[in-house]
């Protein structure tokens, strides 16, 4: 970024505020149940467990193991479907996770995909966290960000990268550095 183009920072004051709702976004958790708690755990758990899906002769073929998705056997004589032993486990539904959690970040918080900062207005903080698509622009992402902060919605893929432009900074190490300032405060 040039001079031209970077934004100036007021003061200092400013820069501490601002890491300050910042490092609330990042510790930022959903209120969750007794039960809640504990099917999160238990998916944790679960998905530890879980083995890698595999598909017939991924192992053998390049171009099937590059694909990395998984496609249920059919044919007469696949040893997956046969479930034979030695070869890679079948997906079942025995594998699938509580549905109190189901589709849950690792927060407790529901994810949403958000394009525009006009999609934050369609959030329920106490439910809900955002994921900044990957097709938003830089200008815009900070859009997001700034009024995520503002209305307190938790930011789950946000980066170092958002963190050194928000506060102004050069490097990670200035950032870290200003973040366990506030903490410590």
């Amino acid at each position: 970024m040039s001079t031209e183009q970077r934004p100036e920072t007021t003061s200092s004051m400013d820069v501490k505020e601002v890491a300050s709702k910042l490092r609330l976004l990042l510790k930022m958790k959903r209120e969750l149940s007794r039960e809640e708690r504990r099917l999160l755990k238990l998916r944790m758990l679960m998905e530890r467990r879980e083995p890698r899906w595999m598909r017939m002769d991924e192992w053998r073929f390049w171009k099937i193991e590059r694909q990395e998705r998984w496609r249920r056997p059919k044919t007469l004589d696949n040893k997956i479907r046969h479930q034979r032993k030695g070869y890679p486990p079948m997906v079942k539904i025995g594998y699938r996770q509580p549905k109190a959690v189901r589709g849950l970040h690792p927060s407790g918080f529901e994810p949403v995909r958000v394009f525009r900062p006009e999609d934050l207005d369609k959030i329920d903080p106490s439910k809900q966290a955002i994921i900044i698509a990957s097709t938003v622009s830089r200008r815009k992402r900070m859009e997001i960000i700034r009024k995520a902060m503002e209305k307190r919605i938790k930011v789950i893929n946000l980066t170092y990268r958002d963190m050194m432009e928000l506060l102004g900074a050069s490097n990670i190490e200035e950032v870290k550095k200003l973040l366990q300032e506030v903490r410590g405060e």
